[in-house]
């Protein structure tokens, strides 16, 4: 397969979806800017679209040069998994859901580590068992991250809000 075919794809369809994340959001009191962890968990929901984003293009500047884009996923490896992580937290306090926010951070955050640890390490998909070039084992793992950004749009959106005491006085939440 043409690789900046692809990543191509892959950079449109996410700047697609982020646009969506967008328009999604607008009206949402909860996420939209009437509190700082609703803001919060918007943006680090649009995170989700903007790094496989980035880095799809980013792995079409100079497909050649493996540094460019080595650094650019190892980079958004690093930074992904620490945005899914906050998502997760975020998820957990301000949605009634208590199984969500751990399947985001179980899957999330080792598939941006495979990421970043595929960027600075060539041979990881063949110590894996898998024939793939290192810039198509990474496009795996996007493809695979951006499954999971549309899920957490969409758990995001659809998840009943918790109780806004709790959000407030987290002490209060522990009760029975």
């Amino acid at each position: 397969m043409d690789q900046s075919a692809f990543y191509g794809v892959v950079a449109a369809t996410n700047f697609t979806l982020l646009g969506l994340w967008w328009v999604a959001i607008k009206d949402r009191d909860d996420l939209n800017g009437s509190t700082g962890p609703g803001r919060s968990m918007a943006y680090l929901v649009s995170l989700q679209f903007v790094i496989p984003a980035a880095v799809s293009l980013l792995a079409q500047v100079a497909p050649d040069i493996a540094a460019i884009w080595r650094f650019a996923f190892a980079v958004a490896g690093f930074l992904g998994a620490i945005g899914v992580a906050l998502l997760a937290n975020q998820f957990a306090r301000l949605r009634a859901s208590t199984v969500l926010p751990w399947v985001f951070a179980v899957l999330g955050v080792p598939l941006y580590l495979a990421v970043a640890l595929g960027a600075v390490w060539p041979g990881l998909s063949g110590a894996l068992g898998l024939a793939l070039t290192p810039i198509e084992f990474e496009g795996l793992l996007i493809c695979l991250i951006v499954i999971l950004g549309v899920q957490e749009a969409w758990f995001v959106t659809m998840t009943p809000r918790r109780n806004s005491d709790a959000i407030h006085n987290p002490a209060e939440s522990e009760r029975p």
